[in-house]
């Protein structure tokens, strides 16, 4: 892609699994395929706002820590719980006492459920992000970085993952299985803009 093209503002067509909508819990009911086609149109038209390439990061967020650090014990723990839910996508999210952007390094890697139980999407159990979320509060602490993996693509954020960051402070980890071992990268995602973050080797 040259300097003067531009992604299209439409996203490629999402991709449906064949038990979706899954149901859990209280009848709750996971986004249908419409729900996410949205959020993938609107982070593929938010990306072409900024002037990024979807992940290539030509416009900047307002801030793009040049590195940052995890522990090499969080992320076997990472790797091991994302491969874990395959063949669908695994999520999670790593905890610390301050964000990337000011040096914060995670001490804590919380895996989640991915409700969406889909090899193309994935979706944090809300009543169990609510909590961890409370709990991170009560204890002071921030979330520095969500979590999650691409079963067979690059490990770079979806127009789907653009339009549902909700974290412009965390780094967004990919981890892809689709070479072994896995491609693990990192990402900030604010406004649209798709910025790579390097992670340092420990």
């Amino acid at each position: 892609m040259t300097g003067d093209e531009r992604p299209p503002e439409r996203a490629p067509e999402v991709l449906s699994a064949a038990d979706e909508p899954a149901v859990v819990g209280e009848g709750a009911v996971v986004p249908q395929v419409d729900d996410w086609q949205r959020a993938a149109d609107s982070g593929a038209a938010a990306s072409t706002r900024s002037g990024t390439s979807g992940h290539a990061g030509a416009a900047g967020p307002p801030w793009v820590p040049a590195s940052a650090r995890i522990p090499a014990r969080l992320r076997e723990q990472m790797v091991e719980w994302l491969r874990a839910a395959l063949p669908n996508e695994g999520c999670g999210v790593l905890v610390a006492e301050r964000v990337a952007e000011d040096g914060g390094v995670p001490s804590r890697f919380v895996g989640m459920d991915n409700v969406a139980a889909s090899p193309f999407r994935y979706l944090m159990d809300p009543m169990a992000q609510l909590e961890l979320l409370e709990e991170v509060d009560e204890r002071d602490e921030v979330v520095w970085g969500i979590v999650h993996s691409h079963v067979a693509s690059p490990p770079y954020p979806s127009p789907t993952d653009i339009g549902l960051a909700a974290f412009p402070d965390a780094v967004y980890v990919l981890a892809s299985f689709a070479s072994e071992p896995p491609d693990l990268r990192a990402w900030t995602i604010v406004g649209g803009a798709v910025n790579e973050v390097v992670l340092e080797r420990t």
